[in-house]
């Protein structure tokens, strides 16, 4: 069976993947985002209906097409919106007409013949882009003596494509680090390092691991793209998802995309590593997830969008393969063995200036219990609501951004090992279930290239006691081997339940760019936990500074 589904697909690729134009996608993280958004919020009655800015990463393409549509209309071309326009332009140069200019000192006349490109060939037929990736940042800690910390990142970026009709990528780093003692620690406690896959031991207390990411992608009938790749994805438009985040580690996934009109429709099938013990090598437990999202562009300044995902632990569902069914009813129809859930998201700009956004998750959801307010632990649920708001109180260059999540205890555990997780990670938010959080973040770019980046977050979180799952730690199955409970208490549950920890954190970002993608970065991190288990107490200072080229600086804000 399984041969006969490869089969098809292959025949689908290679039958009608001639036909359109394909591009690679925009790596999460990359500063193209904090651009594109800016740029979408003040010149969102331009922006193509094809571009739907709450599934990521974006298309190149599609980005090109917007830098095309902003240029065609003349913007105002203040230092930053100029600044920001020539990085969008040359990071995605393949796909933006004839405005690419062409780098004034290329090396030996063959490196860098584009800003962005070290080697590069741009034929009719063939198009290749080979950067190195490097990292490295030295930085300490308070109270932590004879450990200096670091990143040592050492890799390579390829993408291109054939005839513009099938693209591909590649992402290659050997990594090295030493991390903050909360970094380490959570790292100890779920045995993964936040992001990563595979690691080993490097030296004492360091981490040694290989990133990798890839993927091929295909145009069939004009409007459906397919993707096959080992990546990330990202749904939603705040600084947290609720549905699916760049979290955890990289995952096998087959991802179709159509767009059409002003509806933005993803597929999503994947392949999950279950909840494992580190140990001698070994076969990994593998879960599979189906997931999918609709998004309408209801006018230029509003988007509405519906999702829903099942997560299972057993061989692949032939079933949750239609991409065009409701999966909590077949999740149902099977019995109702499978982690189903389904949400609500939507994004409103405002006056060129605001835009506002949110999402709502139900994993679960009993409207008699709901109305009762007893406290019913299987209401699982969670809430994101913010707003993003750029040139703030008419101060040019200032953006801000607000965001507020709740998540109910329990949310996102199942009867069995099928948790919303990958890699021993969470696939959602970072910090599981049974908390509410308070984000608020402030960019100030002091000349074109040089921003700084204050990011405060507060949250408070109710851990587990004396073995008691109070519906924090979305890897425990909230039923016991012998189908009994395996709840605090099946009535009286209630947000932030069992012991307290509150955490306040302070991340302030200084990144100069000097040139296309090359940032020289310094950092300092405040953060403290107060709780009423005196183990959860810290008081954490970090500072570090560092170099980076064509790679997202990556933060541990939780």
């Amino acid at each position: 069976m399984k041969k006969a589904i490869y089969l098809i697909l292959f025949v689908l690729l290679f039958a009608f993947g001639d036909a359109f134009s394909q591009s690679t996608f925009v790596p999460v993280g990359q500063y193209s985002y904090p651009v594109f958004d800016r740029l979408s919020i003040q010149y969102g009655k331009v922006l193509p209906y094809d571009v739907h800015t709450n599934v990521k990463p974006y298309s190149r393409r599609r980005v090109g097409d917007f830098v095309d549509s902003l240029i065609k209309i003349n913007v105002t071309l203040n230092k930053r919106t100029s600044f920001e326009l020539k990085y969008l332009i040359n990071d995605n140069s393949e796909w933006v007409n004839d405005t690419v200019i062409p780098s004034r000192k290329a090396v030996w006349n063959f490196f860098y013949k584009e800003p962005a490109t070290l080697i590069g060939v741009n034929t009719k037929n063939f198009i290749l882009k080979i950067n190195p990736v490097l990292r490295f940042e030295l930085g300490d800690e308070n109270g932590v003596e004879d450990r200096p910390l670091f990143i040592s990142t050492r890799g390579v970026e390829l993408r291109g494509s054939i005839k513009k009709r099938i693209s591909f990528y590649t992402f290659l780093t050997d990594n090295q680090t030493r991390a903050m003692t909360y970094v380490k620690n959570r790292g100890k406690a779920e045995q993964a390092i936040p992001g990563e896959g595979y690691w080993k031991e490097y030296k004492t207390d360091g981490y040694d691991y290989f990133s990798v990411r890839g993927y091929v992608n295909f145009n069939v009938l004009d409007h459906v793209d397919i993707q096959v790749g080992h990546d990330k994805n990202f749904w939603g438009n705040g600084y947290r998802s609720l549905f699916l985040s760049d979290f955890s580690n990289n995952y096998f996934f087959l991802k179709l995309q159509t767009t059409i009109w002003r509806i933005s429709y993803t597929n999503l099938f994947t392949q999950f590593i279950g909840n494992y013990n580190r140990g001698v090598d070994q076969l990994l437990p593998k879960k599979y997830g189906a997931f999918h999202h609709i998004n309408i562009h209801c006018a230029h300044w509003l988007d509405i969008g519906l999702f829903e995902g099942v997560i299972y632990q057993r061989d692949f569902e032939l079933q949750y393969l239609n991409p065009i069914i409701f999966y909590r009813a077949v999740e149902q129809a099977l019995g109702s063995p499978d982690n189903s859930l389904i949400g609500l998201d939507f994004k409103a700009n405002i006056a060129r200036t605001a835009q506002v956004y949110g999402q709502v998750m139900f994993d679960e959801l009993n409207f008699r219990n709901l109305i009762a307010a007893n406290g019913w632990w299987a209401n699982k649920f969670g809430i994101q609501t913010g707003f993003k708001y750029i040139n703030a109180f008419r101060i040019p260059n200032l953006d801000l951004q607000g965001e507020f999540n709740i998540i109910r205890p329990y949310t996102y555990t199942h009867n069995t090992t099928a948790s919303y997780t990958h890699y021993n990670q969470p696939l959602a938010h970072p910090l599981g279930a049974n908390f509410w959080e308070i984000v608020a973040i402030a960019r100030y770019q002091l000349i074109p290239g040089l921003d700084l980046t204050a990011k405060y977050f507060f949250f408070q979180k109710g851990m587990d006691s004396s073995g008691t799952n109070f519906g924090g730690n979305i890897f425990l199955p909230n039923v016991d081997a012998a189908q009994s409970l395996a709840v605090n208490s099946e009535f009286g549950n209630s947000l932030g339940q069992g012991v307290k920890a509150r955490v306040s954190l302070l991340n302030l970002l200084l990144s100069y760019q000097l040139r296309h993608n090359l940032f020289f970065d310094a950092n300092v991190i405040f953060r403290r936990s107060v709780s009423d288990n005196a183990n959860y107490n810290t008081n954490e200072i970090f500072y570090a500074a560092g170099v980076r080229l064509n790679i997202p600086y990556r933060s541990f804000d939780y």
